[in-house]
């Protein structure tokens, strides 16, 4: 019982941290009675399955193999369902006769699977060897024992992967940046409020697209990079300009691989993009200027001015002080930011606007 305890826990700790999979799943495969598991997010790719760490060799065994896999398609457990057996879907006479069964799991020690349902399309499977029979009496009821724990923890890890993103878009859009989050077939998961659509980028049927149809290819090969990409994709093809309706300027949309989110199965985000419209202002608060630089209520609102493209004349005029006095207040704001300029002032407070950081997955923000 304490290693099912021990094992569920792992379970969990994986889900959010997907390095530590492999281990994971080799323990909870033990605690099972099992010698080898399986979590997936169908239809079954290289980067929706993780496996136990003996059953990782065999894996890549699987992606290089001819023999198609009938579980595929027949073996479709729901959540009303416990851990169903190869009985469950397949008669004695096809396993006896199939190739995946006989010839791709037999010779590398394995046959037997039961499989459930932990979430919405998320399966777990647990497998063994010939020798050791199918799944059944005794064997299914200890597994499905485990089973509510098991969800449990997968969604406990579900929560917690749509926490840590739901609070990066508000972080974002506290600086003044659009972010929105999509799957791996650029679906629109969730955005902040800062992002416009409409204007450049729309939504439709949950996709994310574009308003004009000659930037959608466009967009597809932006999104292929960053998703496929990774951290290893060039910048130039994680960077997309698109035109839009309400500025000259376009929008720039910077792209990064969710890739411990992918990894974790619990999570459907697979990119988090960055959008910046060059033609909205970025407004820096009076208080975050007077707390770096230490400026006064009046320098803080003439350098705030200034930075949302105000002339120093306009500025004076909306701050209720002569021309003269914005002078020496700016001559101030000078020595206090360390600028000598009015357009190298403009630009240290474009720079302490967009502040905002590009991260995605949980090892980056621990």
């Amino acid at each position: 019982m304490n290693d099912v305890k021990t094992a569920v826990v792992n379970f969990r700790e994986a889900a959010v941290l997907p390095q530590l999979w492999p281990t994971a799943l080799e323990s909870l495969a033990r605690a099972l009675g099992s010698d080898a598991a399986t979590v997936v997010l169908p239809p079954t790719t290289e980067t929706t399955v993780v496996g136990s760490t003996n059953f990782v060799p065999i894996m890549r065994d699987y992606f290089r193999s001819p023999i198609p896999d009938p579980r595929e398609t027949r073996v479709t457990p729901g959540l009303r369902e416990q851990f169903m057996p190869d009985f469950a879907y397949f008669s004695r006479q096809e396993i006896s006769h199939d190739a995946y069964y006989q010839e791709f799991l037999t010779p590398r020690g394995l046959l037997w699977n039961a499989t459930a349902a932990l979430g919405r399309n998320l399966l777990i499977s647990v497998k063994r060897g010939k020798q050791r029979g199918p799944y059944e009496g005794v064997d299914l009821s200890a597994l499905n024992a485990t089973l509510s724990r098991l969800r449990a923890a997968s969604r406990i890890a579900s929560m917690s992967w749509r926490s840590q993103f739901s609070g990066r878009l508000s972080a974002f859009e506290r600086l003044g940046k659009g972010a929105l989050l999509i799957d791996g077939q650029g679906r629109l998961l969730e955005s902040n409020a800062y992002v416009r659509f409409g204007d450049g980028l729309d939504v439709v049927g949950e996709y994310l697209t574009t308003q004009r149809i000659a930037d959608r290819p466009a967009l597809q090969r932006f999104l292929s990079a960053v998703i496929q990409g990774g951290a290893n994709a060039p910048a130039a093809s994680t960077t997309l300009a698109l035109a839009h309706k309400s500025g000259p300027r376009p929008l720039v949309i910077d792209g990064i691989a969710c890739t411990d989110a992918m990894r974790s199965l619990h999570s459907r985000a697979a990119a988090l993009l960055l959008v910046t419209d060059l033609d909205r202002r970025m407004h820096v608060s009076d208080a975050i200027l007077k707390a770096v630089f230490a400026l006064t209520t009046t320098e803080a609102r003439l350098a705030r001015q200034l930075a949302d493209g105000s002339s120093l004349r306009e500025a004076s005029m909306r701050l209720g002080i002569s021309e003269g006095h914005a002078r020496q207040r700016l001559k101030s704001v000078f020595v206090k930011t360390g600028t000598k300029r009015q357009g190298e002032l403009v630009m240290l407070l474009a720079k302490l606007g967009d502040r905002g950081s590009m991260t995605c997955d949980r090892a980056s923000v621990r």
